[in-house]
């Protein structure tokens, strides 16, 4: 009994490798000159995560163009300029990364996931996904049903349908449009706004 812990040889502590602190640095702030702020941390964690804030939330959305960050917030796969829809899924997927987005009536975060090794790669694409975006008609069509299957999937939690219902009531000006597309703009919602 327990014949593998006997023979098994006995592994040794080790320590961490000589020069790198034990304790994550400060939190950084750099303003490059076109006015982009980075933050960053170095905790020597093996995995990395880049964030990317834009201001780009539902409060800045009119009548004219409700729900068009809806559709950007599903839009982050799309062709862009510097590769395909395919080339992003599966460049993403060959290095175990992970893009996602987040929107909030103030802005939108592109964040990308993945082994700190591989950050050159995923920052590509998240400079593709955020600052050369194609979206050619047929994708952007092809997304108006899911913005109806979005909705309706973030309205089966009470706690979003019961956020949403507080902002209507509660401001008459930007802060209440909601972080979804209305339905009466599914399907009106194009390339060009």
């Amino acid at each position: 009994r327990f014949y593998s812990l006997k023979v098994a040889p006995k592994a040794k502590a080790t320590t961490a490798p000589a020069g790198v602190p034990p304790h994550p640095q400060d939190l950084e702030f750099t303003k490059l000159p076109n006015g982009l702020v980075i933050a960053s941390l170095e905790n020597y964690a093996p995995a990395s995560r880049i964030g990317l804030f834009i201001k780009a939330g539902s409060r800045y959305e009119d009548s004219n163009n409700l729900g068009t960050s809806h559709l950007l917030r599903l839009a982050s796969s799309l062709t862009t300029k510097g590769a395909s829809s395919f080339k992003i899924t599966r460049g993403i997927e060959a290095v175990g990364g992970e893009l996602s987005v987040i929107s909030t009536r103030e802005s939108m975060a592109y964040t990308v996931e993945c082994l700190r090794d591989d950050v050159d790669i995923l920052m590509e694409f998240l400079l593709n996904v955020t600052t050369a975006p194609e979206f050619h008609r047929w994708e952007v069509a092809a997304l108006q049903s899911q913005l109806r299957i979005d909705k309706a999937v973030a309205f089966q939690n009470p706690q979003a349908h019961v956020i949403e219902n507080l902002h209507a009531a509660a401001y008459r000006n930007a802060l209440a449009n909601s972080l979804y597309c209305p339905d009466y703009r599914i399907g009106k919602v194009t390339p060009d706004e």
